[in-house]
């Protein structure tokens, strides 16, 4: 997983022993979860091998009529295209949700916060194979999106996980945005090349493209292709990846897996029938068993509004400041968790996962603000209750919880704990309707001190976490979060 200031993305490292790796969906068809963009449908061979596109009838009903096509009709939406790829996920026994709501992305797109990308293809027509960047297609509202991921293996890992995305719009508009090509042109863009450049940094790559398997003698869809993808010069420990892509009516599926060997087009057969049959999977769950999802809670503020509190905003050393990326907390549409135990949380007990569960269908957004040094930063979150939510509110809970501890110990977000040590309250002044700010130390044996503290003013509440060389600098420290807490509330208009 690769965090992108504060958004969660996942990128296939290219070359694992090397330090090249696939920059996002640029570089190929989804280089980063279920990038996607115009391509091609090589289903067939010409007698010289060459791919060359098709594009396949919808089977006729047994009544003889063609109105059964067996592909999607409706358009769905981003909860609902996440709610597919999650019911596919369970009936694969996935113990985890494999797709969140879109709008930690779209939000984050929306930001302007995430670096810049060009690429270009040799020949230059073959751009119409290369996907759309992700940081500009997840601001393209007019294309419904969901991205995840699909284990296929006992191992998590970048040979075993397959990247999906599902688009959805109107049957023509997603043609022509993903599935823009002619016959004449895939056969010319058998093989290409692509550079790709990102924050100043180009890699270079070799395309081609491959005939899309069968699923029971049948295409998967109404056209189809596979991609080959290598370093371009390859370089030892060097990764390839294998892509498919599929348009079924109102949808369009990009899946891609990353390959150890892949030299020839044998070497791609695998990963193209595991991908073959996640893709049937998703296209008759889509069919058979069209989604429905209930809206979260009404809320004040959108995830893109959350986002765009910090606009503007600087942080405790007076550095632009960006949330980069929000959505709502414990959405992953289509997903049922066993429930887990629930019971109070223990007298002086940090715990996120409680706090997170207590404030579910809350937007909530996190971003890091970097300092003089690597390793000089600044954690921050954001949450905006639903406006259904009342006293007593979890933020309040939470401060409370801290006084009078001088240890306090910390439940950390997705296992395991850590003890804090030398606790002691802050005498900082925060103008809001509930806060808090503790100094510790951690059994680290670096001697650092940390300071935490949080305001709520109304349904929204901002946090911060940072460190500091000593104790006597706590409060200074304290002072400038609470400074930058207040210019959060200012732009909300608090």
């Amino acid at each position: 997983m690769m965090s992108v200031r504060g958004v969660e993305t996942v990128t296939f490292r290219v070359g694992t022993k090397s330090r090249r790796r696939v920059a996002c969906a640029v570089v190929s068809l989804v280089a980063l979860a279920g990038c996607s963009s115009g391509g091609g449908t090589p289903g067939a061979t010409s007698p010289g091998g060459t791919p060359t596109a098709t594009t396949t009838a919808p089977p006729a009903s047994s009544s003889g009529s063609p109105a059964a096509t067996g592909f999607p009709e409706a358009v769905f939406t981003d909860q609902e295209l996440a709610t597919i790829i999650n019911g596919v996920a369970q009936n694969r026994n996935v113990q985890f949700p494999a797709a969140q709501d879109s709008e930690r992305q779209r939000s984050g797109a929306a930001s302007g916060s995430f670096p810049q990308v060009s690429t270009q293809a040799t020949p230059s027509e073959c751009i119409a194979f290369v996907p759309e960047h992700p940081f500009v297609r997840w601001v393209d509202k007019s294309v419904n999106f969901a991205e995840g991921v699909m284990p296929i293996g006992a191992q998590s890992g970048p040979t075993t996980t397959i990247m999906v995305t599902l688009r959805s719009a109107e049957k023509d508009a997603i043609a022509k945005a993903d599935f823009g090509y002619t016959d004449d042109l895939a056969s010319r863009c058998s093989q290409f090349d692509l550079a790709s450049t990102e924050s100043g940094r180009s890699s270079t790559y070799a395309l081609q493209l491959l005939p899309a398997p069968l699923v029971g003698g049948k295409p998967l869809g109404e056209k189809q292709y596979g991609l080959m993808q290598t370093t371009k010069p390859k370089g030892p420990g060097d990764f390839g990846l294998v892509g498919l892509r599929v348009l079924a009516g109102t949808v369009s599926v990009t899946l891609s897996l990353s390959v150890a060997v892949l030299n020839s087009e044998s070497d791609a057969k695998a990963a193209l029938d595991s991908m073959a049959g996640v893709a049937r999977e998703l296209i008759d769950l889509a069919v058979t068993k069209p989604p429905t999802v209930v809206p979260p809670p009404s809320n004040s503020r959108t995830a893109d509004e959350l986002v765009a509190l910090f606009k503007g905003v600087t942080g405790p050393d007076g550095s632009p400041v960006a949330l980069p990326g929000a959505s709502v907390i414990g959405s992953a549409p289509g997903f049922s968790a066993a429930p887990s135990p629930q019971g109070p949380v223990p007298p002086c007990t940090f715990s996120d996962s409680a706090y997170y569960g207590s404030l579910l269908g809350s937007v909530r957004g996190q971003g890091q603000i970097q300092g003089a040094t690597k390793l000089d930063y600044t954690e921050f979150s954001v949450i905006n209750m639903p406006t259904a939510a009342a006293p007593p509110y979890p933020f309040d809970t939470r401060a409370a919880a801290l006084r009078d501890c001088t240890t306090v110990r910390e439940d950390i977000l997705g296992g395991g704990s850590r003890e804090w040590s030398a606790v002691s309250q802050l005498n900082t002044t925060i103008a809001a309707d509930s806060s808090y700010a503790v100094a510790y130390q951690l059994s680290d044996g670096t001697g650092e001190w940390h300071v935490r503290a949080g305001a709520r003013k109304e349904m929204l509440s901002v946090e911060a976490n940072t460190r500091t060389s000593s104790q006597d600098e706590a409060r200074a420290t304290a002072d400038r979060l609470a400074a930058f807490f207040g210019s959060v509330f200012s732009n909300a208009g608090l």
